[in-house]
């Protein structure tokens, strides 16, 4: 079953200056056994406009194809200047260390760590779900919790290839893990825009 959430997903961006968001494409041993590795990581987008993004979706989708890979979008906004404080300091660290071979891979590592964003969006990950909606309760219950934290709830449902995910303002985590102990809540992390 394929997945593309690039018209949902496309939906809940919004850019201010300097910002941007980060897509990898990822290759996972789960989806092509002979890797030697858990995942690989193929190629990298830094999506800057609406029209970028609308721009990439073809090209996203062909390397995704081709490579039997998945494209995920951090769904928290990056910030160039953000970014560009932690990567010196990050480059320091290295050079202090002996480590100048990494410094290659700082601003990718960078981007996928550090997020700019000033309405935070979390990911429940619902897996192995059956059926392949919320229930009401699960739904009912998020948007109580975002209440309660006194944030407009936003309940954004993204499908993937064994569940979806659920794209919501921050909450309780504590009351949350009470009662769905077998849900993972991610605070900071991709959700998936396309799987063929």
């Amino acid at each position: 079953m394929t997945v593309n959430n690039s018209e949902q997903i496309g939906n809940m961006l919004s850019f201010g200056a300097n910002d941007f968001y980060f897509v990898e494409i990822v290759k996972r041993r789960k989806d092509n056994p002979e890797l030697s590795r858990s995942e690989k990581v193929i190629r990298n987008f830094y999506i800057e406009s609406f029209e970028q993004f609308d721009s990439s979706i073809p090209q996203i989708i062909k390397v995704c194809d081709y490579e039997n890979a998945r494209a995920y979008l951090r769904i928290n906004r990056r910030n160039y200047k953000k970014l560009a404080l932690h990567i010196n300091k990050r480059i320091a660290e290295y050079l202090l260390s002996g480590n100048e071979k990494s410094i290659r891979t700082v601003f990718d590592s960078v981007a996928g760590e550090i997020h700019s964003e000033t309405d935070n969006k979390w990911i429940v990950d619902v897996d192995d779900a059956s059926p392949l909606t919320p229930s009401t309760s699960l739904i009912d219950f998020l948007t109580q919790l975002q209440i309660e934290a006194n944030r407009l709830p936003m309940l954004q449902i993204v499908p993937t290839k064994s569940g979806y995910h659920i794209v919501t303002r921050p909450f309780n985590l504590e009351k949350f893990r009470n009662a769905y102990d077998d849900i993972d809540v991610h605070k900071d992390n991709m959700v998936i825009l396309y799987c063929p």
